[in-house]
């Protein structure tokens, strides 16, 4: 490895650079066994001779290059360096809006936490929905924070960036939108398994210019007694994801 090899890969760290130059970084065990599994194209696969050592049934098959501890520790995102990374081209996917007509679309509005943002990725995996669209202003699916949420999940689904308006105004199904106000979401009868579910930030819901496109407003009631304010936009859209596929 080079200096400028190291500079790249740190570069990668940044929205910036890994949307310049279509890349991102995996780190672990658990994440880079998901993307070697997947058809997403991999750059490079690094390692260090102590996880060689210790995992040695895992390079049968990889075209890896051995790095020190220093140059691992330069490159990773972790506190402690889990001793393989790799670097990886994003994919880049057309959903459009006619899909909702035979699957459901999850769309998400101003997502801003990583966090949030890989498990709701990582609950649509489980529950089947596969198409996720996002606002330009949600927060990069690629950082690191985000692909360790997903816990692998994020190379079996579609994700894509778009001006969330105008896709769904080219829906013609339903539009389900999570609202304080709204149908009760465990009454509600869905018949069709399609159309979008948006989930909109903790902070704002979803916005003033996409609230019109709502066209099936839906609500997960409070407990009786309960004070709490809003529910977690991860968690939220776990129940709604789970009441809709049922």
């Amino acid at each position: 490895m080079t200096k400028n090899d190291i500079k790249f890969i740190q570069s990668l760290k940044q929205t910036k650079f890994r949307k310049e130059n279509k890349m991102f970084v995996v780190e672990g065990n658990k994440l880079v066994s998901e993307l070697i599994a997947s058809d997403f194209k991999i750059e490079n696969i690094l390692v260090t001779e102590t996880w060689l050592e210790k995992f040695p049934e895992m390079t049968a098959s990889l075209n890896y290059e051995i790095v020190n501890a220093k140059q691992m520790e330069q490159m990773s995102s972790m506190v402690t360096p889990p001793g393989i990374i790799a670097t990886a081209h994003t994919p880049s996917y057309n959903i459009r809006p006619e899909n909702a007509e035979n699957e459901f679309i999850l769309a998400l509005d101003g997502i801003n936490d990583p966090g949030n943002l890989g498990t709701m990725i990582r609950t649509a995996d489980w529950f089947g929905i596969n198409k996720i669209v996002c606002s330009n202003d949600c927060t990069d699916a690629w950082q690191a924070k985000t692909i360790q949420s997903t816990m692998g999940s994020i190379f079996r689904t579609q994700i894509m960036e778009t001006d969330l308006r105008e896709f769904l105004s080219n829906v013609n199904v339903p539009i389900y939108g999570a609202l304080m106000e709204g149908e009760n979401i465990f009454t509600k009868k869905i018949e069709n398994k399609n159309g979008v579910i948006i989930i909109g930030s903790e902070s704002h819901g979803i916005r003033k210019d996409v609230l019109p496109l709502v066209t099936s407003p839906i609500h997960i009631p409070r407990g009786k007694g309960s004070l709490t304010e809003s529910l977690n936009a991860s968690v939220a859209a776990a129940i709604i994801m789970a009441e809709v596929c049922r």
